[in-house]
């Protein structure tokens, strides 16, 4: 298939091809969410080459991994200077110095003035199944109640609490009942409230609905999970009111809140967490991609009581806590401390939202720009609607990429340009992709890309 993507683009692209297909001969689909054809060689920062070394800057950042960019110099030395110790030695049966002062340090920088502990896992997904559990086991309750639109991983548990992903298909594969109820979205919304004009009685609406599903349930919920920003649904920004109603709504009846920073966290939105744009103290804290620095670390952070509740062994993995990925972590903690990256984040996030607000004027197919610090999406519409456009979306994105710009589509739609380069990004280089994408949106209205691209892109 990717052979014929030649016809289409003038980009040096043998080496990519090859490595393309052979992907396609030996791993399913079902493992990943295609755009085009880009084999990663190196990458430094914010620049990433590919194995025909096209260069290109990184407006992804491996679905926001790299929020203090490529490879960084110290994360790169923590590693290695732990690899030439020791790799790792399971915390099952014995002790390891790295994830215990990890565990220590998220405990002093996430919310909540109260004893908290940390379990450790691999990627969002295997967190957020450990808070379920451990929601479960405090509660002694089994039903869970998440959101629409959200996404929280690919495991069981995290899957079955996902609600972005396609009911049909979940059920094929037989996973836990989950209560979805919607997140209020100012855009669109059930209630067809403008949200961004009458925030309040959005929030109040969304939060009488949950009321009223909570109070029809034969039990209440062990937990609600939630993202303060609903990311893969395409960076959707609740109304500032809604979780501190959401936190009451939740203590009035016993139920825990997790607080899912997979993709928010680390300084992504401008603060070193999302949840603290609302001023709330979630029950439980989940977070991973940008946590390791580019390793594979994922923790769940939250009241003491509520993890020790979890019996024996049952919050175990062989490689809890693994003593590199912990090490990294730390790098990465300082990294982002000490370079003041939250800060940046909420400063050069602004200017960016600003210049795509400038880009709605001039170009009618942007509906809506939306999100906090460097975690943004700009929602392509059809003009004089608020139709979603997906083939749009994808069609400026492939624009992108030939002109040497990473960006792909998101959103419960599948038309929303996802944001997200590294947090210590130059103003320069922001500059250069923003300004590609203003250049491939006009070449896209003009016609200059074929529709015939849209059959290589599996994307959102």
């Amino acid at each position: 298939m990717w052979e014929k993507v030649k016809r289409y683009t003038e980009k040096t692209l043998e080496e990519n091809l090859k490595i393309a297909d052979e992907e396609d001969r030996y791993i399913p689909k079902a493992c990943s969410l295609k755009y085009y054809p880009l084999v990663i060689k190196e990458a430094s920062g914010s620049t990433v080459i590919d194995v025909d070394n096209n260069e290109f800057i990184d407006f992804l950042t491996s679905a926001a991994v790299f929020n203090i960019g490529h490879n960084h110099p110290r994360v790169v030395k923590a590693a290695k200077d732990q690899i030439d110790r020791v790799i790792n030695y399971t915390m099952a049966y014995f002790y390891e110095k790295q994830p215990i002062e990890l565990a220590k340090k998220l405990t002093e920088i996430t919310p909540g003035n109260f004893s908290k502990k940390v379990t450790f896992g691999f990627s969002g997904s295997d967190s957020v199944d450990s808070s379920i559990k451990a929601s479960r086991a405090f509660t002694g309750r089994h039903t869970i109640m998440a959101f629409k639109d959200s996404y929280h991983g690919m495991t069981y548990g995290a899957l079955s609490a996902t609600g972005i992903v396609n009911q049909d298909a979940k059920k094929r594969l037989g996973v836990m009942d989950v209560q979805f109820v919607e997140f209020p979205d100012p855009y669109r919304n059930s209630f067809g409230i403008d949200g961004y004009e009458h925030p309040e009685k959005l929030s109040n609406n969304i939060l009488k609905a949950i009321d009223r599903t909570i109070s029809s349930l034969k039990e209440k919920p062990a937990c609600i999970i939630m993202e303060p920003i609903q990311g893969d649904a395409g960076a959707i920004v609740p109304p500032m009111n809604f979780f501190k109603g959401l936190k009451e709504l939740a203590d009035s009846h016993n139920i825990l809140l997790i607080d899912e920073e997979v993709q928010t966290g680390m300084g992504r939105t401008g603060r070193l967490w999302a949840i603290e744009h609302f001023k709330l103290e979630p029950d439980l804290l989940v977070t991973a991609k940008a946590l390791g620095g580019g390793f594979p670390i994922s923790a769940t952070v939250g009241k003491a009581e509520i993890l020790d509740s979890v019996p024996q062994p049952l919050l175990v993995f062989t490689h809890i806590g693994h003593a590199v990925n912990a090490s990294a972590a730390l790098a990465t903690i300082e990294v982002v401390e000490e370079e003041n990256l939250s800060e940046r984040a909420a400063h050069i996030g602004k200017k960016a939202m600003d210049e795509f607000k400038k880009m709605s004027d001039s170009y009618p197919i942007i509906g809506d720009v939306r999100g906090l610090g460097l975690l943004i999406g700009v929602d392509i519409i059809k003009p004089g609607t608020k139709e979603p456009d997906k083939n749009t979306a994808q069609k400026i994105c492939w624009r992108a990429w030939e002109k040497g710009l990473i960006l792909i589509t998101f959103g419960k739609h599948g038309n929303v340009l996802r944001i997200a380069p590294p947090l210590n990004i130059s103003q320069e280089e922001l500059d250069r992709g923003l300004n590609i994408i203003d250049e491939a949106i006009q070449d896209v209205l003009k016609d200059r890309v074929s529709d015939d691209i849209l059959k290589f892109l599996r994307g959102w």
